[in-house]
């Protein structure tokens, strides 16, 4: 038989065999094709009424799970996504800022806040104070609702708006631990940077024009989330520089928004939004049980980390205890808050309560200019009367 289909073969012609040649290549093919794309199918899943891919890219895991080192060049935080984000559409509802309670007693302490800061010949048209018993929810407060540059502090912000697409089924909690702890605990811009990108499903960078205006609607949407609860005029939209050596100021689509609307746009909160956030988070009204208890432990600044920022003799780089409002505290006090830096600012904003509960209060204080930013001084003065007056308030 094998003898007889040697023959048979023997006698095609250069014309037939070519085809036939052709013909087995072009089957082959065609069952590969079909192959993989089963294989495709089998490692999808349905999200709505689309079929969203989820085979892996062993690229994007391995950044999605370990933030790269921040000297290394900023790259598409779409790509670190493992699935399309689901399109829904979010709606901030928290405790707006006008459901505290005005407290003379609360208001006198800001007052003489603010003629300890005037006798240190500081400006006082640059501070905003707000104090709020975390217990009764009285407050006090200057200049809470003027709207500055927040710095750091704006992370706590970008910090919520993460937990919010987690607990809505948008983001997976997995692979951000890192750059989640980075952006908060050591102040880290590369790991904001990838966060904002990853809320907002956008990225910096070389980008063509007429995508422009689709990126600013997905940058702008975490300002009407907030916007919606309360938060009036609230901007957050814009990156903290220096993000990376490559990326030491805005460039691109996020230069290009600095100037939407003929305006010069910046990120801006007051010292009263801070405040609630902080009051939301800590009292557990913010998101889930699970998740307001992840960011407050995010926020924590432990007394081992107080003790090891305080012995630091060089004050450059991110140190959220000297100079700040946690720094005078006792080692036993709770502190948790975000502070912010920069050459022309000094903010901090901080949840601070005794061991025996009886004391708690949330203290925001934004001096928005340089003699603020050079002094290491005034905000640990300010933080020591305010405790010393909360503790024997109660």
């Amino acid at each position: 038989m094998i003898l007889n289909f040697k023959k048979k073969f023997a006698k095609l012609s250069l014309f037939k065999f070519a085809n036939l040649l052709v013909l087995s290549i072009s089957i082959f093919a065609t069952m590969k094709l079909m192959l993989t794309l089963i294989k495709t199918l089998s490692l999808s899943k349905v999200d709505g009424n689309s079929l969203v891919s989820v085979k892996k890219n062993p690229q994007a895991v391995t950044l999605s799970v370990a933030l790269p080192d921040t000297s290394q060049q900023v790259s598409s935080s779409n790509s670190l996504l493992k699935s399309k984000p689901k399109k829904i559409e979010l709606v901030g509802k928290f405790t707006t800022p006008e459901k505290f309670q005005k407290s003379q007693e609360l208001q006198t302490i800001v007052d003489d806040v603010v003629t300890l800061v005037a006798a240190k010949q500081l400006p006082k048209k640059s501070l905003s104070l707000t104090l709020i018993d975390a217990k009764t929810r009285e407050y006090g407060g200057y200049q809470q609702k003027v709207l500055r540059y927040p710095a750091s502090v704006i992370k706590m912000f970008w910090m919520l708006y993460f937990y919010t697409q987690v607990e809505k089924g948008i983001l997976k909690e997995t692979g951000f631990t890192r750059s989640l702890n980075n952006m908060i605990k050591k102040s880290d811009n590369y790991a904001a940077s990838y966060i904002l990108d990853t809320v907002t499903d956008t990225r910096s960078g070389k980008l063509k024009d007429k995508k422009y205006a689709n990126w600013l609607q997905k940058r702008l949407k975490i300002n009407k989330f907030f916007q919606q609860a309360g938060y009036e005029k609230i901007y957050l939209s814009q990156k903290t520089f220096p993000v990376s050596q490559n990326f030491y100021r805005p460039k691109g689509f996020d230069l290009k928004m600095r100037s939407h609307g003929g305006k010069h746009n910046r990120n801006k909160i007051t010292s009263q939004q801070a405040a609630t956030l902080l009051y939301e988070i800590y009292k557990g009204q913010a998101l889930l049980a699970k998740s307001n208890q992840k960011m407050a432990n995010l926020l924590k600044i432990d007394v081992q980390t107080r003790s090891r920022m305080l012995a630091r003799e060089n004050i450059q780089g991110f140190n959220p205890v000297r100079g700040y409002l946690s720094e005078p505290l006792p080692s036993n006090v709770y502190f948790g808050g975000k502070a912010g830096w920069t050459s022309y600012c000094r903010h901090d904003a901080g949840y601070i309560a005794t061991p025996d509960g009886k004391t708690a209060y949330i203290l925001v204080v934004f001096g928005g200019h340089s003699t603020y930013s050079k002094d290491w001084n005034i905000f640990p003065k300010i933080s020591r009367l305010v405790f010393n007056r909360m503790k024997n308030r109660n």
